[in-house]
């Protein structure tokens, strides 16, 4: 019995200790801060429309320390109706057309923020609706968010025609991800007013020079 009890507790220490290593090399997401939604948006010449376009996402670890180098990965690959600018004009952004996916790495206080360059592919291709976009940390996913755009026939800036495309998803009464700006789970007016602040702004004169299939 004294060596079975000895026995049962070697076992028990070993098994602690590998459980406890295992748990610390767990990747330290605990606390991520993600965007609900987030927005493609144009450029005024080499300028991106930030105004219209920044989100952030911040990575913290289990105690609520930020951890800095974090590979923050947008994907769009679930999108079919939008597409990336292959130059998002962010030379700490790294694009990948093949995966339809846009990084970045977190600084020092876990921080990193993005403007996404992109757009849509015109009146009546609609197909992707709400959460349709995915953000991973260094691989694991952190967050589902509605992805819309402005630039909403991938031409010409944003323009009147934009402005059409936008009238036939409402018309649709589908919640079609593309055009819910405000993030409400629908497309209604305030998300015409949204477009029309864009739209009056002059900073997304510029569609992408050449995108990402």
């Amino acid at each position: 019995m004294h060596h079975t009890h000895f026995a049962l507790v070697v076992f028990f220490l070993l098994a602690t200790t590998i459980a406890g290593r295992a748990q610390a090399s767990l990747p330290p997401i605990g606390n991520a801060i993600v965007p609900a939604c987030i927005t493609l948006v144009g450029s005024a010449g080499a300028v991106p429309a930030t105004a219209f376009g920044d989100f952030q996402v911040v990575y913290l670890d289990l105690a609520n320390n930020p951890v800095p180098n974090v590979a923050i990965t947008i994907d769009l690959s679930g999108c079919p109706d939008l597409h990336l600018c292959a130059d998002q004009l962010d030379p700490a952004a790294t694009v990948d057309c093949a995966h339809r996916t846009v990084t970045k790495r977190t600084d020092q206080s876990g921080t990193v923020h993005f403007t996404l360059l992109g757009g849509s592919n015109g009146a009546g291709n609609a197909v992707t609706f709400l959460n349709g976009g995915k953000i991973f940390g260094d691989g694991l996913l952190l967050g589902a968010p509605t992805v819309s755009a402005f630039d909403l026939d991938g031409s010409n800036g944003v323009s009147v025609n934009d402005l059409s495309v936008w009238l036939s998803d409402f018309g649709s009464t589908q919640p079609f991800g593309r055009s819910d700006y405000d993030c409400n789970g629908g497309v209604n007016i305030n998300d015409l007013s949204l477009w029309l602040s864009a739209y009056g702004s002059g900073a997304q004169s510029t569609s992408c020079a050449s995108t990402c299939p």
